[in-house]
């Protein structure tokens, strides 16, 4: 298989990685607080920023063991932003386990979230390199938290918004998921090397896959075998999510097209459960749906930019030294708009 050797690294450093964060995040007094925060780690997942961050370590010529705490920081920063995104969208699962707030209540997922915030401080403090390297990696983590705020608030305001264009989208989603990939390349190049030029291809990289990523997402929710994506399939026009997808529709389809289609756009937000609503009859709506967005060729634009980014990517690391490292950050790019879940 294509991806076996990507996917065996990424669980060979996840483990690395996992005992960096859980040294951070121990089990101890008070437990509601440090359980709540260790709830997302301990459900697991690819560890794909960390991976990029002991990767492109390595791809510059650096020493792996060296970005450890770089990459649990990473992770955290990463794990503190679902906590508080989860807050805000109300939204009950998150990795097939229901959200720190369902469980343990809106008060104490604040607290957790912001644990899990300082703890990435606590993490940059441990990273084994020149101070003036460290300071760098912490001006990397602060302005990276400004862009993920900054892209929440955008995609907040969306929400309220009849139309979003497909610049506000991209700019959207660049601060919100593609801010903290081009930071992990960024941070591993940062440790790795003194070549600029290393490094600012490296962010280029991340920037690229991180938008891409969040594209493919959107083209899968509406494209996947609904067995392999884990939820119904058009989930996102169930809750009125605007995406690249739905961008590009209401920059080309008709205003009859475009009334069809906000008939069903965010009609079925919630859980339709016991309010007497047909699921079957949900799904018909939903399918009639994504047939408009398909014929304005909406989810193969969105596919082309994704694989377009990917490729941008993959370009940029054409500069570093031919290694395997190299060749596993470039494996990742073509995983992420290859899958299928």
């Amino acid at each position: 298989m294509k991806f076996d050797p990507l996917f065996k690294a990424l669980k060979e450093k996840a483990k690395v990685v996992d005992e960096a964060i859980f040294e951070l995040i121990p089990e101890k007094e008070p437990k509601v607080l440090y359980d709540a925060a260790r709830h997302y780690p301990l459900a697991g997942g690819k560890r794909v920023r960390p991976f990029i961050v002991l990767t492109a370590t390595e791809a510059v010529g650096g020493n792996p063991e060296k970005a450890v705490y770089a990459a649990a920081a990473v992770e955290l920063l990463h794990n503190y932003s679902l906590v508080h995104d989860d807050i805000m969208d109300m939204d009950e699962k998150r990795r097939g386990r229901p959200t720190v707030h369902k469980i343990w209540g809106i008060n104490m997922a604040i607290l957790a979230g912001d644990l899990l915030f300082s703890k990435v401080f606590e993490a940059v403090a441990k990273i084994p390199v020149e101070a003036e390297k460290v300071v760098r990696v912490l001006d990397v983590i602060a302005k990276t938290s400004n862009e993920l705020c900054e892209g929440q608030a955008m995609d907040l305001e969306f929400e309220n918004k009849g139309t979003v264009t497909i610049e506000e989208y991209m700019k959207m989603i660049s601060g919100k998921t593609g801010a903290l990939i081009d930071a992990s390349a960024t941070i591993g190049g940062i440790i790795g090397t003194e070549n600029e030029e290393y490094i600012e291809a490296l962010s280029k990289y991340g920037r690229n896959i991180g938008i891409a990523f969040q594209i493919w997402d959107d083209v899968l929710d509406l494209t996947a075998d609904e067995e392999k994506l884990g939820k119904p399939v058009g989930s996102d026009i169930r809750k009125g999510k605007k995406t690249l997808i739905v961008a590009h529709f209401l920059e080309n389809a008709s205003e009859e097209d475009k009334a069809e289609f906000f008939k069903i756009f965010g009609k079925y937000a919630g859980d339709v459960k016991g309010t007497g609503i047909i699921e079957e009859d949900v799904q018909e709506e939903v399918r009639k749906a994504i047939e408009l967005l398909k014929k304005y060729g909406s989810i193969d634009y969105a596919a082309k930019v994704a694989r377009e980014l990917a490729d941008e990517a993959k370009k940029a690391l054409k500069i570093l030294p031919e290694s395997e490292a190299r060749k596993q950050l470039a494996l990742l790019a073509d995983f992420i708009v290859e899958r299928e879940y």
